[in-house]
């Protein structure tokens, strides 16, 4: 009895894990309108970070890390979903699924009404290794 008891504790436990990972490393539905909040480049790190908020005020933040303008396929892509409740930085494939997300996220973004710069110069990097 406590046996099973115990594993059926360590599933519910990773089920638990497993849509938690899932959360943070899934591009968020934005609600229309959706802006761009601040706009930072990192020389240090060379990297291009935005900051974007829908209407309801959730915030969603993705940049890319690299040289943008000399080598852009070699610049890899991140974002933090929700940096508030968890700080996770989170790095997806090269020409990913994820990346394929966050591309018409900005689609949408850019398509409806002119932006700031940085969130189009993401999008153009990302449009043209898709």
């Amino acid at each position: 009895m406590f046996k099973s008891i115990t594993l059926g504790a360590l599933l519910v436990l990773l089920l638990a894990f497993l849509g938690f990972q899932y959360y943070i490393t899934a591009v968020p539905d934005l609600e229309e309108p959706v802006s761009v909040e601040e706009t930072r480049f990192i020389e240090r790190d060379n990297s291009l970070v935005v900051t974007l908020i829908d209407s309801s005020g959730d915030r969603f933040t993705l940049g890319l890390r690299g040289d943008i303008d000399k080598d852009p396929e070699e610049t890899a892509l991140f974002f933090i979903r929700n940096p508030d409740l968890v700080p996770y930085v989170y790095w997806p494939g090269l020409r990913s699924n994820d990346e394929k997300r966050v591309l018409e996220l900005l689609e949408d973004m850019v398509g409806n009404e002119t932006q700031d710069g940085a969130a189009s110069r993401i999008y153009t990097v990302l449009k043209n290794r898709n």
